[in-house]
């Protein structure tokens, strides 16, 4: 009997002590788990950035100021060129995207275009600046267009500090640039007329399938990651719509631009737009992908936009 008591006992210690295993067998697998979804998320906020400055606006004989612009954020100051335009009462604002800067965008034709529409028609001031954590910019993170968009919104307000007018204010911008615009648009009436290339629609999908290429880490861990975003970051990719805002811009002429090859005819974010924004001023251009339409038709790309700016702007 004392045996057998001895063997009971015996019998309860070791199935509690497989149960610890296996519960610190788990907890150690969900710490990893959580540990690898906070560095991939650590590096999905931290875009690659390009202090490489191909040129200058004085490679196209034009005079500029270096500036140093707050954001509306506290804390997180801005760097750009003003390029300023005699005799002219408009402006308009460039915004590169994730992992450009103001000269590497557009396929290192962001100046190029810059250039072309300081002169074009009667001529615009031109704002061009590099997002937080980009270039010379202040900052470490980048959030989407959810906390750039106070970037655009601090360069519209150095702008109209230049004496520019509300009114006469417009922004261009590309990818994040042109998703942060749309978040600041939708925001900020003072910007009067918007031009975006390749802007965000709904960016969770896009983030999602994008999340092994950009973070290194198996798609095994985009839900630890999203959840650590979350919670270390403050930001949750799964309310990440840019289309929602974009209803908000009308009346204000809005011109949104995007390639063929990232906009078919029957992808579900062309569905998606053409359902949020029946009447849309869209321009898909063929054979172009994202952000290459400059590229892809530049004389078409300056004569669109800059009638556009210059019908627009007063």
């Amino acid at each position: 009997m004392a045996d057998s008591t001895r063997k009971s006992a015996k019998q309860r210690s070791s199935g509690r002590c497989n149960i610890a295993l296996v519960l610190g067998t788990l907890a150690v697998i969900l710490i990893v788990y959580f540990a690898i979804g906070a560095y991939a998320a650590g590096r999905w906020m931290k875009p690659r950035r390009s202090t490489d400055l191909a040129a200058t606006p004085a490679a196209f004989h034009l005079e500029y100021q270096d500036v140093r612009i707050p954001s509306r954020d506290a804390g997180i100051e801005i760097s750009g060129w003003w390029i300023p335009r005699a005799g002219s009462s408009k402006a308009i604002v460039m915004v590169p995207g994730r992992g450009e800067n103001r000269t590497t965008e557009f396929y290192d034709h962001f100046l190029d275009l810059a250039a072309k529409l300081n002169s074009f028609g009667s001529g615009f001031n031109v704002l061009m600046i590099d997002l937080r954590a980009h270039g010379f910019s202040g900052g470490q993170y980048s959030t989407w267009g959810i906390g750039e968009r106070r970037d655009v919104e601090g360069a519209v307000d150095w702008v109209k500090q230049r004496g520019i007018h509300t009114g006469s204010i417009g922004a261009l911008g590309a990818s994040l640039g042109a998703t942060s615009c749309v978040y600041a648009s939708a925001e900020d009436p003072d910007i009067s007329a918007l031009v975006t290339d390749g802007a965000g629609v709904d960016d969770y999908p896009t983030i999602k399938r994008g999340w092994k290429n950009a973070t290194g880490t198996p798609q095994l861990f985009f839900p630890a990651g999203l959840l650590m975003e979350r919670l270390l970051y403050g930001y949750d990719m799964r309310t990440l719509r840019p289309v929602e805002a974009m209803k908000r811009i009308p009346p204000r002429p809005f011109l949104l631009i995007y390639g063929l090859k990232e906009l078919p005819e029957d992808s579900e974010r062309r569905h998606l737009l053409n359902q949020a924004l029946p009447n849309a001023n869209l321009w898909v251009v063929p054979g172009a992908a994202h952000t290459g339409a400059y590229t892809a038709k530049p004389q078409a790309y300056l004569d669109k936009v800059g009638a556009f700016f210059e019908n627009n702007l007063k």
